[in-house]
């Protein structure tokens, strides 16, 4: 296959395809018609001599070699994107641009509020699309384009991403108000004792809690994991399972009533956060402007105050 018999078109009509899995939807991303996206997709067979997309009960599905070559393609339309946009200065309130980030919905809570008020009047044409996946599966996902940007715990990772802390926040553990078991500060065997509701995006059971109390010679019985914060929060509320939250999240809750904050009575190192970026795309306009507003907004958000100030946990020990 030589590049010059090849309409560029086709590897958006093909990122378009991988991006959607329906031929419909991808017309309608690419604003033309079914036939259209049909006719580039049969082009599209006949260049690379794979299928590449087959028709499943949801739409169609990527072959193996589809999968092989996204990457690639998707690496050249960027390469693509920045050579055009190096010419006039950046202006984002002319940017029509869509940016997918990886997130736990800690940062649709706290951050996106904010982010999407200054958006409006800085780059009104940027639109956001959110995906919730662990660390290494965020990364995979940055190394593919899928992601732009990832938002998580802060933890070692390859030269070809960028990472930089962007805000930290300490624990509390929270019950509901009329909880029959805790009517103070617990203890740790108390507190070890509770069924506890726990987030996690890998779906995990256990995480430093857990490693900080097996070290004390305690074990927890966490009852329900999830992925969400929101669900945490609604269960915390309306059972008896308790949990151990960032303390943004425990403010918020005792702020909507019917939840009561304590500290944990143990002591565990904040866990930072992170944001992720792939170094290829840094140069461009666009990736840098979202970039720095992610940054802004995670670090001006401010700590939490927990009211239990004049409570300290008896028992400390220091999370590896």
């Amino acid at each position: 296959m030589s590049l010059k018999h090849v309409d560029l078109n086709l590897l958006i009509t093909f990122e378009a395809l991988w991006h959607e899995r329906n031929v419909t939807r991808a017309a309608r991303r690419l604003n033309v018609s079914q036939p259209t996206v049909s006719n580039a997709l049969a082009r599209l067979r006949s260049a690379f001599g794979d299928q590449l997309f087959m028709r499943s009960p949801r739409g169609i599905e990527p072959t193996e070699r589809c999968v092989e070559i996204i990457k690639d393609v998707r690496e050249a339309l960027r390469h693509i994107e920045q050579a055009l946009d190096s010419g006039p200065a950046f202006d984002p309130r002319l940017c029509r641009r869509e940016f997918r980030i990886g997130s736990a919905d800690y940062f649709d809570l706290f951050i996106l509020p904010g982010l999407m008020a200054h958006m409006a009047v800085e780059a009104p044409q940027i639109d956001l699309r959110l995906r919730s996946p662990d660390l290494d599966e965020g990364l995979d996902m940055l190394d593919a384009g899928e992601l732009d940007f990832l938002l998580h715990k802060e933890a070692p990772a390859a030269k070809r991403f960028g990472v930089k802390t962007v805000m930290q926040d300490l624990h509390a553990f929270t019950v509901r108000s009329d909880h029959p078991r805790v009517r103070t500060m617990p203890d740790i065997g108390l507190f070890a004792d509770l069924a506890h509701v726990n987030f996690s995006q890998r779906g995990d059971s256990e995480s430093h809690v857990d490693e900080t109390l097996a070290r004390m010679g305690f074990r927890r019985r966490v009852a329900v994991t999830t992925q969400h914060m929101g669900t945490v929060a609604h269960l915390v509320r309306t059972t008896d399972l308790v949990a151990t939250v960032p303390g943004r999240l425990a403010r918020k809750m005792v702020d909507e009533g019917g939840i009561t904050a304590y500290p944990l009575p143990f002591e565990i190192a904040c866990v930072p956060i992170a944001l992720y970026w792939n170094r290829r795309f840094e140069l461009d306009g666009a990736t840098r402007w979202m970039r720095d507003a992610l940054v802004r907004f995670c670090q001006s958000v401010p700590p939490a105050a927990l009211p239990f100030e004049q409570n300290r946990p008896r028992e400390v020990v220091a999370a590896r």
